[in-house]
């Protein structure tokens, strides 16, 4: 009977068993790497907003790419652009004599 009370008591206040009431200070480095966090978060969701909003072709937006920047590499900046490495070096070739010729016949 009395280990019945006993567990009971226990169960009821299990919760409040491990909880000793003082509230647990962060550390500099989780506050630095939760900023971080919340800055990264940011920076995406403004990246994925610019892409949404950056609706033109692939000919407007390979100007955009600085080949000599030196903090961007092109790759991440064609990833940024959303454009293929290849697209920002193709030089469109005209069109060849023999075919001008055929067309003109």
């Amino acid at each position: 009977m009395q280990i019945g009370h006993w567990r009971k008591a226990a169960m009821e206040q299990s919760a409040d068993l491990f909880v000793d009431g003082r509230k647990r200070k962060p550390h500099d480095g989780e506050v630095e790497k939760a900023a971080l966090f919340e800055e990264i978060g940011r920076l995406k969701m403004e990246l994925d907003w610019l892409k949404k909003k950056l609706v033109c072709s692939i000919e407007d937006r390979c100007p955009l790419a600085e080949l000599a920047h030196p903090g961007i590499r092109v790759r991440r900046q064609c990833e940024l652009l959303g454009v293929n490495r290849a697209s920002l070096y193709y030089q469109p070739a005209g069109e060849s004599e023999e075919n001008l010729l055929q067309r003109n016949q």
